[in-house]
């Protein structure tokens, strides 16, 4: 027997009005009032598997007003749930507030599991999994960016990320810019008619999205940065530079902003590989 809890948060589906698990289905019928980010949205939900519970909003910007009417209507014995427009509530939408305020006061409470596009992301990407961070939204300023990528870098796991379609090819460039080459995937429309999972290194997915433009919500997933592949990519920068006849000097200055590296490794790095190809 399921046991009974004062408030549910409930993950909705992400494209597809079929991913919802039953349980959610059975609780949200069951529940007094849901409290949802657009009443709009989940009313669209609701009538799709013939719901008829209460709607009420409750988004990020009237999210700490509604904490003590939540709260009082839980002391008032209703059953509570609640749910975002799309995936897990709490991970980048509302809920964290009224998380923490029902936990504070010892209210008994349930997430139940279900649609999470990160998720998804990772698993479609193909690339390893066994270890990876969620970094939420990339943010938009570069100096924000560069700093935010760098700490993903240096942990040495797969990296998961929201970003906007708007603003997609910008942070493919600028990420071109900081580590060269790397692999990605693209998870775009997930579970929806057009899913697409478009995986291989930044110069085909830039050159890819640069052609065929690019809508829709978007997951991307980074492969790990290892050592070894980037040494790989700096030498790969050495030798297209002199081929362009670059002077020392400069291909110094490119490594240093492309690779996010010293002066003094950029110089090791040059000549180093100087003496590699004169052996």
């Amino acid at each position: 027997m399921d046991r009974i809890s004062n408030i549910y948060f409930i993950p909705t589906p992400i494209g597809n009005m079929k991913d919802i698990t039953l349980r959610a289905l059975e609780v949200l019928a069951k529940s007094d009032i849901i409290y949802c980010e657009d009443t709009r949205n989940s009313l669209n939900l609701l009538k799709f598997h013939n719901i008829n519970t209460k709607l009420v909003s409750y988004h990020k910007f009237n999210e700490s007003e509604r904490v003590e009417e939540i709260i009082n209507n839980i002391e008032d014995g209703k059953i509570v749930s609640v749910i975002s427009d799309a995936g897990m509530p709490i991970i980048n939408d509302p809920g964290f507030v009224i998380l923490q305020e029902v936990i504070k006061r010892d209210i008994s409470y349930e997430i139940l599991p279900g649609a999470c596009a990160l998720i998804n992301g990772i698993c479609g990407s193909g690339f390893d999994s066994t270890s990876f961070v969620y970094m939420g939204f990339v943010p938009k300023t570069d100096s924000e960016r560069k700093k935010y990528f760098q700490s993903f870098k240096n942990m040495n796991v797969t990296g998961i990320f929201y970003e906007s379609p708007h603003r997609l090819l910008k942070t493919l460039k600028f990420l071109y810019s900081l580590f060269g080459n790397i692999n990605i995937c693209v998870c775009r429309e997930l579970t929806k008619l057009f899913e697409e999972y478009k995986r291989g290194c930044l110069e085909e997915i830039i050159s890819y999205y640069s052609e065929k433009g690019v809508k829709g919500e978007i997951v991307l997933i980074i492969e790990k940065i290892s050592e070894e592949k980037e040494d790989v990519d700096i030498k790969k920068e050495i030798l297209n530079l002199k081929d362009d006849r670059y002077s020392n000097k400069d291909i110094v200055k490119i490594l240093k902003n492309n690779f996010n590296i010293s002066k003094n490794e950029a110089y090791e790095l040059v000549l180093n590989l100087e003496n590699e190809e004169g052996k």
